[in-house]
């Protein structure tokens, strides 16, 4: 792997339209540039009032006002604009090259040996997919990959719970697709410009892994409690 360093865009993909977004979202721009978003200011709170045994108890928290929302959403987008330090830049591009590779070879040999089982092992199955999930989202914090600025409703694969090994085996496929997916997503290759619609493809691809990496591992849970009863 040459290179995983995020090259600029025309554009920060920065999205305001839910809280969420901006925890887990930040502009997508050159490795020097960019910060990682941190929560804004706690809910200001009203003045506190006694108890009849002497004690005090803050009033019941309030929704924020939209004036309030707008303030957080703002402050939060000005950390996000905060560049990383050259030490949580170097961490953030080794452990996406460990996760990068990482991902590759535990989910080959998941595959190679889970394929052909008749009996997979259900066990191996829920750690590989969970570590997959851990490292997917770690790749997803460190790579701040913009989110589409108008996007519908997610479209992507399929989950089905799994019931049996042939259903374990699908739904794997399914998680393979979008694994082969991201990791032969041009921001690997290209060292000039990426263009937005890779990067938020990679994005989907990545967050697909995360979602079915956790689903899978939950079937492969069960599937190992339900294979040790006695029949």
């Amino acid at each position: 792997m040459k290179s995983v360093c995020c090259r600029s865009m025309a554009k920060p993909a920065l999205t305001t339209m839910a809280f969420i977004i901006l925890l887990n979202a930040a502009p997508f721009v050159r490795a020097q540039t960019g910060g990682r978003p941190t929560p804004g200011t706690p809910n200001p709170s009203g003045p506190v009032r006694p108890t009849p045994g002497g004690l005090k108890t803050p009033p019941a928290q309030r929704a924020p006002s939209i004036r309030e929302r707008e303030f957080k959403i703002n402050e939060m987008e000005r950390e996000a604009a905060k560049p990383r330090t050259s030490e949580e830049e170097k961490l953030a591009l080794a452990q996406i090259a460990e996760d990068y590779e990482r991902i590759q070879t535990i989910n080959n040999r998941m595959m190679s040996t889970t394929m052909p089982a008749a009996a997979p092992d259900y066990a191996s199955i829920a750690d590989t997919t969970a570590e997959i999930r851990k490292r997917a989202k770690r790749m997803l914090d460190n790579l701040r990959l913009p989110k589409a600025e108008e996007e519908g409703p997610a479209k992507g694969p399929e989950h089905h719970k799994a019931a049996d090994a042939a259903g374990i085996k699908a739904a794997l496929l399914s998680l393979d697709g979008s694994i082969m997916s991201f990791i032969k997503s041009p921001i690997f290759k290209n060292t000039g410009v990426v263009e937005v619609e890779q990067a938020t493809r990679a994005r989907r691809d990545l967050e697909i892994i995360v979602e079915f990496s956790q689903l899978i591992s939950k079937d492969a849970e069960r599937l190992t409690k339900s294979s040790a009863k006695p029949r």
